[in-house]
């Protein structure tokens, strides 16, 4: 069956790349994605509260799902293409968003970036390695019920005194946060929306003064909504802001943890489905949360007790 990509001749690395939710190089075409994206569209229909849990390890994936439910949101389950498959609760919708694209992995900004191509109303979403407080997750999803189509929350990144002195890593984040239909149609018509290097999003304007200004933005993830903000974003808009501070306790990443053991390169090909359970015991963490509850013995699969047993040396 030829795919989108089978049509090009490009490196492993592009392919990575486009996977993971950058512009430069990006090897398939719109077309391709918006044909992708009827499908998506059909199983997401009559659901106007959904919460994207993106699967790189199902039992993680399982906990998320279970919370987004208790906020009163329907679980929108994809998922990096590499982890096994996900465990689903009832009522929540899965989509393979890479099923016709046939990347080597699928990046959960991808599916954030072309929300509008799908989803009737509101999208929230979070990293698959977060983990929030009951407390803390319903203020915030009750802050998202309370929001309009001309509304978003993202999560700012806490940043050094020096990195806010020289102006760097300058974005807004994808950690937690909530879109919509209309807001994220606006930011893609616009070249700015929350893949890496907007330099070269394909709906960029090509006038001199853009291309030099967009060439000094950051080029990360989240880049191209600040960005937006401050050069697009329509006077009624509001933009809500979590600190990441407030969520930094369940946010199990390799910049949180001490001797994090990495059995992936820390670049497009990274596979966090390889390395989530093996540094971070999930019963454990969600005990420290609160969430134990949400953990039951047949929850939690034998490859991620295995995993956690040689994390831990035993």
């Amino acid at each position: 069956m030829t795919t989108a990509v089978d049509m090009y001749d490009v490196s492993d690395t592009l392919l990575y790349s486009t996977g993971k939710g950058n512009w430069k190089g990006f090897q398939v075409p719109l077309s391709s994605i918006v044909k992708a994206a009827e499908s998506w569209k059909k199983l997401c229909a009559n659901h106007s509260k959904l919460w994207l849990c993106w699967n790189v390890d199902p039992d993680w994936c399982l906990v998320q799902q279970k919370l987004a439910r208790e906020c009163g949101y329907t679980p929108l389950v994809g998922g990096d293409s590499r982890a096994r498959p996900p465990k689903l609760i009832d009522g929540a919708v899965y989509i393979d968003f890479n099923k016709h694209l046939n990347l080597p992995m699928f990046h959960m900004v991808l599916a954030i970036e072309f929300a509008f191509l799908y989803v009737p109303d509101k999208l929230a979403f979070w990293h698959s390695d977060l983990l929030v407080r009951r407390e803390k997750l319903h203020r915030i999803a009750d802050k998202m019920d309370l929001m309009s189509d001309k509304e978003m929350l993202v999560t700012l990144p806490g940043r050094g005194m020096k990195q806010r002195l020289l102006g760097q890593q300058r974005r807004y984040w994808e950690l937690i946060g909530c879109t919509n239909r209309k807001i994220s149609e606006h930011q893609f018509k616009r070249g700015a929306g929350w893949m890496a290097n907007i330099m070269y999003h394909p709906m960029s304007p090509q006038d001199q003064v853009e291309k030099r200004r967009r060439a000094k933005q950051y080029y990360d993830h989240g880049a191209g909504v600040l960005y937006w903000a401050e050069h697009y974003k329509p006077k009624d808009c509001q933009i809500h802001v979590i600190k990441e501070a407030l969520l930094d306790e369940g946010h199990f990443s390799r910049i949180r943890a001490k001797n994090y053991r990495s059995v992936s390169p820390n670049n497009a090909k990274r596979d966090l489905t390889s390395e989530l359970s093996l540094n971070f015991n999930l019963k454990d963490e969600a005990a420290k949360l609160g969430l134990s509850d949400l953990i039951t013995p047949e929850d939690v699969s034998t490859d991620n007790v295995i995993s956690m047993t040689r994390a831990s040396g035993r």
